[in-house]
């Protein structure tokens, strides 16, 4: 009787263990993330999240993971593609609308995720950290006390989440790993292919490294090979790259012509703002008080990010330019421009990562010693720097390191991806990697970080996982995308920006309904005034056909002008996106003289108005028309035309 009640306890703890293991793998499907109309009703799509513990070794409290698989659009046996993004701290379902029509999604289901702690996975660690970091570096403060807010403003979100009983030590590719073959199994996968990108790549291995049987083959694209030197040769990689920026500057005629000696200008630069911080103004409801300051510290981590993405690459000369002529009005576009990484990370969950994976194995003094081996740098990158100081105060016990066994993760077919011109992830990185892994080595040549967004990259991805056999894994191929096109004849002028921003950047119809309104109004004009002139009515002395005249001809001008403006925007969005930032190429320098040839007749319009107000026939036809001069030029001043 006895050995029968011990029996029947432990077969209730076996199912009691089991139904919780299911549990853990529980999905709850959800609405769409994105509040599109089109996603409502779309049943290729599948949005939920996968509750897990937050603490996989000693499972307690749950939290939630949020997905979103795309399903194939026809039938096939191809696996899946589960996407890992980078950071730490971005979104993986973020990249939802390139991948909506990525060619792999036409035989191959394709799952994004947001990480434990990022985006719309619960909770979402210090959301407002970002915009807290932001300010800081908005302030004219020494490298020493942006150091020492960061770390105040980051230890208040450390502080603020173990009152909610949150534990970020529990924020760390391990445990990513462990939530993803959950995710793997919920959704009754056997196998799939990860595709990890930029810190996504060391995720990636930490997973194939426990997990090597859920994967099918791997795609590891701007690549972090060895974490315990993560931080500790930031500086030695941006200094590489950069100098190799520097030479494809001189040697392009062009380039080297218009802005010569540029080296030379980056550090005297990088002095000037050390003693005369730069400020420019910037639209209160982005920041608070209106003003940005730029100190060498900006300027570098500016310059650094600029290496990151082709099309800004092609517009650094022009940026450190800029910055060497301290001109303050146009560079108020690239606090907008660079605000972005701010917002694209929730640096609560990026603190929680690197401090759990990579700070602890690295050293500030090897830091130090590296940065001081560039003295024009002035110590280094004080944004990376900073983030020691907080490790110090942060961690208050040993952590782990991740030991990845690279004889197990080799069995899995590889393919590694870098970016001749890649800041953080160098090619070294990659060629590192690709070794210990005996992976598919591809360099692109003229290219910077997160290649997959390519056409270029996203057609290899996609050939080498319908690879049936994968070719040559240690292979090496060197990819020479086009040169870079240095943007070397923008007309420089702050207004662009603005109303490049209007017509990309969400148009709002209320913003602009006057200025539609007052271009109705001229258009009506140019032929009412036409007609009359030609039909002779009211109009036979020669002072009142000038008058008209006058009119008609400004009324073209001004419809000219804004048309002309909107195609060159256009054009320049197509050529570089962010040619715009800063100006529109030279050839479309003419319609900066219409501009002034339309303000000059707008006055003389006026003053015919006053001259010959007496004998005018079309009195609220004419005040409607100079009122939409008026109208028209107050939108060039206020978007910055004129400055």
């Amino acid at each position: 009787m006895k050995t029968s009640k011990v029996i029947f306890l432990l077969l209730i703890m076996v199912s009691s263990f089991l139904f919780a293991q299911k549990g853990e793998y529980t999905i709850t499907k959800t609405k769409p993330f994105f509040d599109f109309e089109s996603l409502k009703d779309d049943q290729s799509l599948e949005w939920g999240y996968l509750s897990v513990p937050e603490n996989w070794i000693a499972p307690s409290s749950k939290i939630k993971i949020a997905f979103v698989v795309l399903k194939k659009k026809k039938q096939s046996t191809q696996k899946p593609l589960l996407y890992i993004e980078g950071g730490p701290g971005q979104s993986g379902i973020g990249a939802f609308k390139y991948f909506r029509d990525h060619p792999l999604r036409d035989y191959s289901d394709i799952i994004l995720v947001d990480a434990r702690g990022v985006g719309n996975s619960l909770p979402r660690l210090c959301p407002e950290l970002g915009t807290e970091i932001f300010k800081i570096l908005a302030s004219n403060e020494s490298a020493a006390a942006d150091e020492k807010n960061r770390l105040f403003a980051t230890m208040s979100c450390k502080n603020e989440l173990i009152r909610k009983g949150i534990d970020p030590a529990n924020y760390s590719s391990i445990n990513i790993a462990n939530d993803l073959h959950a995710l793997k199994t919920a959704l009754h996968y056997d196998t799939w292919n990860v595709l990890g990108v930029s810190y996504g790549t060391y995720i990636s291995q930490v997973y194939a490294n426990s997990f090597p049987e859920d994967f099918n083959k791997m795609i590891l694209d701007s690549t972090v090979d060895n974490i315990s030197e993560y931080y500790n040769k930031i500086n030695d990689h941006y200094v590489k790259e950069l100098n190799l920026f520097f030479a494809k500057c001189k040697q392009n005629p062009a380039v080297n012509k218009k802005f010569p000696n540029l080296e030379k200008t980056y550090y005297k630069v990088i002095e000037d703002l050390t003693k005369n911080p730069l400020t420019v103004s910037v639209p209160k409801d982005f920041l608070e008080k209106g003003s940005f300051t730029f100190n060498s510290e900006d300027f570098k981590i500016v310059v650094h990010q600029a290496l990151y993405a082709k099309g800004l690459i092609e517009v650094l000369p022009v940026i450190i330019t800029l910055f060497h002529e301290r001109d303050a009005k146009t560079l108020s576009s690239i606090v907008g421009v660079f605000s972005g990484v701010f917002k694209a990370l929730d640096f609560g969950t990026y603190y929680s990562m690197v401090l759990n994976d990579a700070l602890p194995y690295n050293s500030l003094k090897y830091y130090d010693e590296d940065a001081a081996n560039y003295p024009g740098l002035k110590g280094g990158l004080s944004f990376y720097r900073a983030d020691f100081l907080v490790n110090n105060q942060w961690n208050n016990k040993p952590v782990a390191q991740n030991t990845l066994d690279y004889i197990k993760m080799s069995k899995i077919p590889t393919m590694i991806i870098g970016g001749e011109f890649d800041p953080i992830t160098p090619v070294s990185n990659a060629q590192s990697l690709a070794g210990l892994l005996n992976a598919k080595l591809i360099i692109f040549k003229n290219e910077g970080h997160a290649l997959l967004f390519g056409k270029e990259g996203s057609d290899l991805i996609n050939n080498f996982i319908n690879d049936k056999k994968s070719g040559n894994l240690s292979s090496t191929q060197i990819i020479t995308s086009p040169e870079l096109n240095f943007m070397t004849d923008i007309h420089i002028n702050s207004g662009v920006a603005k109303l490049a921003m209007l017509l990309f950047d969400g148009f709002d119809i209320l913003k602009v309904a006057p200025l539609i309104l007052a271009y109705g109004i001229l258009l009506v004009a140019i032929i009412f005034f036409s007609v009359s002139i030609w039909r002779k009515r009211y109009v036979d002395k020669l002072i009142m056909k000038t008058f008209y005249a006058i009119l008609i001809i400004n009324c073209i001008i001004g419809t000219v002008l804004m048309a002309g403006l909107i195609y060159a925007i256009v054009y320049s969005n197509n050529t570089n996106f962010f040619i715009c930032a800063f100006g529109i190429p030279e050839k479309f320098i003419n319609l900066f003289y219409l501009l002034k040839v339309h303000m000059i007749l707008s006055g003389l319009s006026f003053i015919l108005f006053l001259v010959n107000y007496r004998q005018l026939t079309y009195k609220i036809i004419v005040i409607s028309v100079l009122f939409s001069f008026v109208l028209i030029l107050s939108y060039f001043y206020y978007w910055g035309f004129f400055s």
